[in-house]
């Protein structure tokens, strides 16, 4: 149940934390400079979120560590270990890093001030995890990469939510067309980030042993296939989804909405997956 507990919390997080990060991030490498009110209402709804999310990781780490329910979990236990642990100075970051966050959407809602706050929220994960736990010289490259790694899925992941908000009921589909055909340039460069910090991440938690039929193995399987997935959809709606839409042709709109729509289904079912494997033994079965 605790397992349960911090898997979900973790998910919830990350989750919200892609999102902060991911929108800022991607509308500034777009040209846009400014947060509208409306998206400015739902990043702040989003920090307020992540913050309770953050709250509940920590309690469901700290549960996990000491082998109880969150329910039997008391103060002097949490700041115990909180204090004895980085889980405190992740929790600190991140609830800080967030409060920042409202107060630049109220005071200078500017995307690159908004991204550099969410980055900073969304990397300190990259201090928890197997990643978290890892020493030395390459303890610290796996820290990095693993940040690396989580900022470019962030700015995938904006692009996604943009899209399919630019998609709804428009009749001039000239400004989502552009996008697409903007991000397709940004996206291979994702993608390569992805594939080449994902796979250096994934060596150096198996380092150590890993067992081809282990929980963590299937689950790590089960993300290439899922992220495969994704390069399918990104790749009919770069080359033949979004010239169909530029052509007007009949349907086009929505068969370009239902691949973004599976696309960012796939993107949250990899979170999920994610959430799991930063709590599982590569070794264990």
């Amino acid at each position: 149940m605790t397992d349960t507990a911090a898997i979900v919390a973790r998910f919830a997080l990350l989750l919200l934390s892609l999102g902060l990060a991911g929108l800022p991030l991607y509308l500034r490498l777009a040209g846009q400079r400014s947060i509208s009110r409306g998206l400015g209402l739902a990043l702040g709804i989003g920090s307020v979120l992540a913050a309770l999310a953050s709250v509940w990781w920590a309690a469901a780490t700290v549960a996990g560590m000491a082998a109880m329910p969150i329910a039997d979990l008391d103060w002097p236990t949490l700041q115990a270990v909180l204090a004895a642990t980085p889980l405190g100075s992740v929790l600190a970051v991140r609830l800080a890093g967030l409060a920042a966050f409202v107060v630049a959407l109220i005071v200078a809602p500017r995307t690159d001030l908004l991204a550099g706050i969410a980055a900073l929220v969304l990397i300190s994960g990259a201090w928890t995890g197997h990643a978290g736990a890892a020493e030395g010289d390459l303890g610290t490259f796996q820290r990095l990469s693993d940040g690396l790694h989580l900022l470019a899925a962030a700015i995938w992941f904006g692009a996604l939510i943009v899209f399919l908000a630019s998609l709804g009921g428009r009749i001039d589909t000239r400004p989502i067309i552009h996008r697409l055909e903007r991000f397709a340039r940004t996206g291979t460069i994702i993608v390569l980030v992805l594939v080449v910090t994902g796979t250096a991440n994934a060596i150096l938690i198996a380092r150590s042993g890993w067992e081809p039929m282990s929980g963590w193995s299937l689950m790590l399987a089960a993300k290439i296939a899922l992220f495969a997935a994704m390069l399918g959809f990104a790749g009919l709606n770069r080359w033949k989804l979004t010239p169909e839409l530029a052509a007007q042709l009949p349907g086009a709109e929505g068969r370009l909405r239902t691949s973004l729509i599976l696309e960012t289904g796939s993107a949250i079912a990899i979170f999920g997956l994610v959430a799991a494997l930063g709590l599982r033994d590569p070794a264990g079965l």
